[in-house]
């Protein structure tokens, strides 16, 4: 049999560069590779015969220079050396910073809800800015991307990374709950929107949107059931770790039979996820949104209303009652609409229109318009209660807004408590 040859690898043999070897052959040792500082040519072995017989091969004219002149040519070559690569190193930083500025920009963007033609127009603002302040800086800004169709590609890529991140932590959730949401947009089409809360075995909340479903028939408890399904499918939940759902309240949500909430329930029943209670809890918002619709007080609210839509709505009017505040030296220079459709507008206008009711008054006594009843105390009581009780609505919507401020303590949390006491008392 003949002997099998092995091949020879030169990256075992621990070759290390010698420093004699930059002034004798102008070398370098650059990222553990000798490197000619003459042509920056990189030599693949490091090995003194390869390094003569390039020097010898392609730089004779080198060898005439000796001494001090040969020294000071090595440092200057090495000089040059370093100032290449940093430039190299540079554009590439600057690079990098240059896409970093333009996703962080087209984020901002995605979330005021502005056009993507906008981008060009901040570009625009930016390299102004630019050439007041720091001229030097101008070809930085002038290099971010900030066109209609890279805003497009950057707001796609930031939302397949919140997809994937979302998918990530569902994968970790020991117990999850859920809140819809439906409502029509303009162009009456149905919007369901579907929140998710979860915890982890480390008490890490997530609360995050996990998804939007467009409903272009009914919208029935059939329908919501079965968007609600493929959302959850779609980043990984099961049911078995559902353990809260909230809902508007609505018919289809909460129907005995056919409510997504009865639904759900048989699916969990059908499927063995029915060892843990479902907590089902109608929201506060929309709780509170009905309890400022039955909390009318039409005594109260005809007169505050009339009596501001007809300072307000006539222009000779709302120029008068201005100056006659400014007249007065008011701490407020105007009343405030109400809006029935935004029915938070209540508490403002209530509270505007109490604070300037003595100046209301002699407004509406000099348009020879009196009203009484900004003189009758019980009225002013029930004006008083209702501005309490419309500012205390307000504060509390305000409070309910953001990302885990609703009970910080959520339904989750607790069912996390309560299998971990469960456990530690079965081992």
């Amino acid at each position: 049999m003949e002997p099998c040859s092995k091949k020879r690898k030169v990256d075992i043999e621990s070759r290390t560069f010698n420093d004699s070897w930059t002034e004798k052959y102008f070398f370098t040792n650059f990222k553990n590779k000798p490197t000619c500082l003459i042509c920056k040519q990189v030599i693949a072995v490091m090995k003194e015969y390869n390094i003569q017989r390039h020097y010898s091969a392609k730089h004779q004219d080198y060898k005439a220079c000796s001494g001090q002149i040969r020294k000071d040519r090595v440092q200057s070559l090495i000089r040059e050396l370093s100032v290449q690569q940093n430039t190299f190193t540079n554009t590439n930083s600057e690079s990098e910073k240059a896409v970093r500025a333009s996703f962080a920009i087209s984020k901002l963007i995605a979330k005021k809800y502005k056009p993507f033609t906008d981008g060009e127009f901040i570009k625009e603002c930016v390299i102004t800015l630019a050439q007041i302040m720091c001229p030097e800086k101008q070809k930085l800004f002038e290099n971010i991307s900030l066109s209609r169709m890279t805003i497009s590609r950057r707001i796609e890529n930031l939302s397949t990374d919140l997809k994937l991140t979302l998918e990530k932590r569902a994968s970790e959730f020991q117990y999850y709950s859920l809140a819809l949401d439906e409502s029509t947009d303009a162009t009456d089409t149905a919007q369901l929107a579907v929140f998710v809360r979860g915890i982890d075995s480390k008490f890490n909340l997530t609360e995050e949107l996990a998804n939007l479903h467009s409903l272009h028939d009914k919208t029935t408890g059939v329908d919501i059931y079965k968007a609600v399904m493929n959302g959850i499918d779609a980043i990984g939940l099961k049911l078995n770790n559902l353990c809260g759902v909230t809902t508007d309240g609505a018919p289809s949500m909460i129907g005995k039979e056919r409510g997504f909430v009865a639904l759900l329930e048989k699916e969990r029943i059908n499927s063995g996820s029915s060892t843990m209670k479902l907590v089902k809890v109608h929201c506060i918002i929309h709780q509170e949104n009905l309890c400022s619709k039955s909390l009318r007080m039409q005594g109260v609210m005809e007169i505050a209303v009339k009596t501001v839509n007809f300072i307000r709505a006539r222009g000779l009017n709302h120029r008068q009652f201005r100056k006659l505040l400014d007249e007065m030296d008011s701490q407020y220079g105007d009343l405030l609409y109400y809006t029935e459709v935004r029915w938070l507008s209540r508490g403002a206008m209530l509270r505007r229109f109490y604070e300037l009711k003595e100046e209301v008054f002699h407004f509406m006594e000099e348009k020879g318009k009196p009203v009484f009843h900004l003189n009758d105390p019980l009225w002013l009581c029930d004006l008083a209660f209702l501005v309490d009780i419309t500012q205390y609505l307000n504060n509390l919507n305000s409070k309910l807004q953001g990302k885990i401020c609703l009970f910080t303590i959520c339904l989750t949390s607790f069912a996390l408590l309560e299998e971990s006491s469960r456990y530690g008392k079965n081992n």
